[in-house]
């Protein structure tokens, strides 16, 4: 009887132990400025456990064995560097179904490398560029308040969150891919119409936010409860 106490015990203490094991980020950064601060609050407030690591670094811990100790990867980097080796590393994870979320600038990443705006699902036009016929070039506007629309209340990412507005940063005129998600829209003149979405790409569903540019974003309830969700339903999306 008493060992099959100390069993049942230690059967107990494994699942609460399961249950309370924090989801483990690696976030990416670098190419960019950003109040650093108030952004890793946000992470330590959502109780995440992380590790940030700026670019190049970061790229080469991709492209190791290591990167298979993180849920999830959380870019909010700009960066364009990147060697052929890496490349394939990323493409090797999404097959794999690695959880991906992409924030705000790091849509302005690797403007050459022209499979990225395919897993991402958009892509900023620095340059002009002629898409379709049509030549576009991105923009962006500081300090402004977005209205925001929910796309899609039914979503996991954005369950529980009503229309909003945010102080922040918008983009506009930058392309989207045919096959994205649409979960959040603005009518904000200055922006493109859709600012988040899901985007399938080999066996992962990445997920993108364009909102997320300074501390009062970050402060922000329903976009804290939109990062939140958004990395726990990706999480458990690509649990293996």
């Amino acid at each position: 009887m008493k060992t099959i106490r100390l069993i049942l015990l230690f059967w107990l203490f494994s699942i609460t132990a399961f249950a309370q094991k924090k989801t483990h980020l690696l976030i990416v950064t670098g190419g960019h400025g950003f109040k650093q601060a108030p952004f890793y609050q946000m992470f330590d407030d959502l109780n995440f456990s992380y590790d940030k690591l700026e670019q190049p670094k970061a790229n080469e811990l991709i492209a190791s064995e290591g990167v298979a100790r993180y849920d999830a990867l959380v870019f909010y980097d700009m960066y364009n560097s990147i060697t052929e080796q890496q490349k394939q590393a990323y493409l090797r994870l999404l097959q794999k179904g690695k959880a991906m979320i992409f924030l705000h600038h790091a849509l302005v990443s690797y403007q050459d490398w022209d499979e990225f705006q395919h897993i991402i699902g958009g892509k900023y036009y620095e340059k002009a560029t002629v898409v379709n016929g049509d030549t576009l070039q991105s923009t962006y506007q500081h300090d402004v308040t977005i209205p925001v629309k929910i796309e899609n209340k039914r979503h996991p990412v954005t369950r529980g969150i009503n229309d909003f507005e945010i102080f922040d940063e918008v983009y506009g005129k930058f392309g989207t891919q045919p096959g994205i998600k649409p979960l959040l829209s603005t009518s904000h003149p200055g922006s493109s119409r859709y600012i988040a979405w899901t985007n399938h790409y080999g066996n992962t569903d990445v997920l993108f936010i364009q909102p997320g540019h300074g501390p009062e974003a970050f402060a922000n309830p329903n976009f804290r409860k939109l990062l939140q969700q958004g990395i726990n339903w990706s999480v458990k999306q690509h649990k293996k």
